[in-house]
């Protein structure tokens, strides 16, 4: 009994390969749309219920910056003359603004408080600790800061219309204190608006740049031709010995002629496929690879970022990236092609 063995070049690994990746690119797809959506719940919450207070009150510290810069001014040419009823309405201003300023610090917690309680979705979403970290520090300094300059301007605003002593050196320092102070503070109410901006520019981005399915091996045309042409010869040495038309010894006699006729063909062929095909299968799973570990990486740290900022028992965040299938093993199955995932239970 004699069985025979051909090999071809034309291997449906690419196909496979190509299955594949197209259905790693869905999966991805729709992590990315169902990123996409709950970045629209958390923008909606946000443009409702926060932006209106987070941009009133970085609007103050806008006005408060450019008053103290001017009072800075006018202090230092107090020094050697008179000012104008301009500048000393400009202190005036300044005293109200800052005094304005210091009422809603007092009640922007309790505002957004109450902003959480009428949400769209409840408490949801939403982000109730909007200054995180380091902000809550600023936060706190700009507020113990105001009373410091309201007493100054309170004593220095009636004798402005003469020649002042020198304004105290502290005085100076703790304006530039402050206003670096607020400017950081504006900082801090526009960087969780530039975290979702960010986040869904990132989705976007890759939204476009999903991994390339297109894996193709073209043979080589002389090798392939020879290749071929062994394939012939095994084929007619078979089917004469199959019709009764030579015997067993011609058989393995003929066998031995051309066998390294054959395996060289082969082996040329085999070597091409490993050189210019099998490398490059390896090196598109190797970006698939680093692609899919990237970007799963970073869409769980955008989202714990994201989750700062939210109510200590608000997991809807948390929640949502549990749902992903990533995190329960999917399995390619070359049979219907598709990538499915692991039974609840099966987590990793």
């Amino acid at each position: 009994m004699i069985d025979t063995h051909v090999i071809v070049a034309e291997t449906s690994m690419t196909t496979k390969l190509s299955k594949l990746l197209t259905s790693l690119g869905d999966m991805i797809r729709g992590h990315i749309a169902d990123s996409v959506n709950t970045l629209s719940l958390l923008n909606d919450v946000y443009s409702k219920h926060v932006s209106y207070l987070a941009t009133g009150l970085s609007a103050q510290l806008q006005d408060c910056d450019s008053l103290i810069a001017e009072a800075h001014v006018i202090a230092i040419r107090a020094q050697s003359t008179t000012i104008s009823s301009a500048e000393e309405d400009r202190l005036s201003l300044l005293r109200e603004r800052l005094g304005y300023l210091g009422t809603t610090l007092i009640d922007f917690d309790s505002m957004l408080d109450k902003s959480s309680r009428n949400s769209t979705h409840e408490w949801h979403y939403f982000p109730d600790r909007l200054l995180i970290d380091d902000c809550n520090r600023v936060f706190e300094n700009v507020n113990d800061s105001l009373q410091y300059h309201t007493d100054w301007l309170d004593s220095f605003v009636p004798t402005v219309v003469t020649i002042v002593p020198p304004v105290n050196a502290d005085v100076f320092s703790n304006m530039t204190t402050l206003r670096n102070d607020m400017a950081r503070l504006s900082k801090c109410l526009s960087s969780y608006k530039e975290e979702l901006k960010s986040f869904e520019d990132q989705m976007n981005r890759k939204f476009e740049t999903i991994f390339n399915n297109d894996v193709q091996y073209e043979p080589p045309v002389i090798i392939m031709r020879d290749f071929q042409v062994c394939r012939m010869l095994l084929d007619n040495i078979t089917e004469s010995y199959i019709a009764n038309l030579s015997s067993k010894k011609w058989l393995a006699e003929t066998f031995q002629k051309v066998k390294m006729l054959v395996t060289s063909s082969a082996d040329r062929l085999y070597s091409d496929m490993e050189m210019s095909l099998f490398s490059k299968l390896s090196d598109v799973i190797d970006k698939q690879e680093s692609g899919m570990v990237s970007f799963y990486i970073d869409l769980q740290q955008r989202v714990a970022s994201l989750q700062r900022y939210m109510f200590a028992n608000d997991t809807v965040l948390e929640e949502f990236m549990r749902r992903f299938s990533i995190w329960r093993m999917p399995t390619a199955n070359f049979q219907i092609s598709q990538v499915i995932q692991a039974p609840r239970g099966s987590e990793r």
